[in-house]
């Protein structure tokens, strides 16, 4: 779910504010929590349950999921992951399942399974960029409507 257990503040400089410490790379970076989520950050109870989960992450007020706190100031890592690269739906406009960071496959349906293994999985390209255009024009081409985020 995050990069909580590799992520270390090293020393917290105001009660919004942290000099950090990606333990993989060794980068060293300022979070600055966000005066949007400052409300949010305070409350201790997901630091709590989740001790695992990263210092910043907390659940979105309104219910619809997780927000990282220090969006504008984490580390390049976080920065440069994907979730989801594309998001994949049948011709009833159900979404059926989607592509993530690692170019895999996430879906339920056994049809869309079997056509990604078979028709997708192969292509071959060395940019990211390239291959999401070509795994989406093959989706296409097989009834699928594709979505693609960002592939810079």
């Amino acid at each position: 779910m995050n990069f909580g257990e590799l992520i270390r503040i090293e020393r917290e400089l105001s009660h919004t504010e942290f000099s950090c410490r990606f333990l993989i790379t060794n980068e060293v970076f300022r979070a600055r929590v966000m005066p949007e989520w400052r409300e949010t950050f305070a409350s201790m109870a997901e630091v709590d349950a989740h001790p695992e989960w990263c210092r910043f992450l907390r659940r979105s007020p309104d219910g619809s999921g997780f927000v990282c706190t220090v969006h504008d100031t984490n580390a390049s890592i976080c920065r440069e992951f994907r979730c989801c690269m594309m998001r994949i739906y049948d011709q009833a406009g159900r979404q059926v399942g989607k592509v993530g960071g690692n170019r895999s496959l996430i879906s339920g349906d056994e049809e869309l399974t079997r056509f990604f293994r078979d028709r997708v999985v192969g292509i071959g390209s060395t940019s990211l960029k390239d291959w999401l255009g070509k795994a989406g024009k093959a989706l296409s081409s097989a009834g699928y409507r594709v979505v693609i985020y960002d592939e810079e």
